[in-house]
């Protein structure tokens, strides 16, 4: 799966959004929403995000999403993780903290789809994000050997 496949599974859902705004969490949701991908912060006290209101499960978002950004680590993960597969999420974009090995064997074995290696924000982000995606799409030409520059499909 392609990084552009990815957002194609709106609304997503991001996991570690923070009701104080600060964090990569609220900073990738609110960029994300501002440049038009229909999202739903996710986090289990509630709250808002500058307005915005975080769900506190994804049973009480206002639509089902189709993929999920998980920015939380350990056990926070692992119940993101799971959460996902009773709501029928099967494709997971698991960032920093988020993937460890305990995050990879769980998606596999409850058959999710899980993305990592690169930032949520690379493709669809603005200053200073678009930065890191030139300097990324310059350096990192495709290879032949099946690492074309996008994320692929992991784990089964």
């Amino acid at each position: 799966m392609t990084e552009e496949q990815f957002y194609e599974l709106q609304p997503l859902a991001i996991f570690g959004v923070s009701s104080q705004g600060k964090g990569f969490g609220a900073a990738a949701y609110l960029e994300l929403k501002q440049v038009g991908v229909q999202v739903f912060a996710i986090n289990p006290k509630g709250g808002l995000v500058k307005g915005e209101k975080i769900y506190p499960t994804l049973k009480e978002t206002p639509e089902q999403a189709k993929g999920a950004v998980i920015l939380t680590k350990g056990d926070s993960a692992i119940a993101a993780v799971e959460e996902c597969s009773r709501e029928g999420i099967i494709s997971v974009w698991l960032q920093g903290g988020s993937d460890s090995p305990e995050v990879r064997k769980l998606c596999d074995e409850l058959d999710i789809d899980r993305m990592t290696g690169s930032c949520i924000l690379m493709r669809k982000g603005r200053f200073p994000h678009n930065i890191h995606r030139f300097f990324n799409d310059l350096f990192n030409k495709p290879k032949q050997s099946g690492n074309s520059g996008t994320l692929l499909r992991e784990g089964k």
